[in-house]
């Protein structure tokens, strides 16, 4: 190799050496804490107020019955854009009275009792505490053993709604 091109690499070694070194030089710098504060998570709650009973003292339900359970529960709602939907399991219990329609309706209303209504099936719930009123309202129409070989549809049958579950569900 000649000496000119040794040279070279040698300075050029020696310049890429010197500016790996200028990254250790100290500059100023400086930090400072962040006082962001704390962020608190809020609640959605439903209990049962244990209040439920049917509204007739109907023993059997025969065809042209229509009876309803009613129960109140409590929504507690701590926090900000709390929309909900209300439902229940009803469609999951097997209902063992051919021919009856069980169904589940909600009534919401707020601590002054002025009413909360659903947009498109959720509820819009400002903090606060709601009162739900739940029915299920199971009909016997007047229809069912009208049909030929239905003489005796849906006689002698019990439904047990017992195990119905009312949910909220944030959304």
């Amino acid at each position: 190799m000649n000496k000119l091109v040794k040279g070279s690499v040698a300075a050029a070694t020696g310049i890429v050496l010197l500016m790996g070194g200028a990254g250790s030089l100290a500059l100023w710098n400086d930090s400072a804490d962040l006082t962001g504060g704390t962020v608190n998570s809020g609640t959605l709650t439903i209990a049962s107020n244990a209040d439920g009973e049917w509204d007739d003292a109907l023993d059997f339900i025969v065809p042209g019955d229509t009876v309803t359970y009613t129960e109140t529960f409590e929504v507690v709602a701590i926090g900000d854009n709390l929309d909900a939907e209300l439902s229940s399991n009803i469609d999951t219990i097997v209902n063992g009275i051919d021919g009856s329609i069980a169904t589940t309706e909600f009534d919401v209303v707020d601590a002054l009792n002025a009413p909360v209504l659903p947009v498109s099936g959720v509820y819009s719930f400002g903090e606060g505490t709601y009162t739900v009123t739940v029915e299920i309202v199971v009909e016997f129409p007047v229809t069912v053993g009208n049909l030929p070989g239905e003489g005796l549809k849906g006689q002698g049958q019990a439904a047990d709604f017992s195990a119905v579950v009312i949910s909220l569900k944030q959304v």
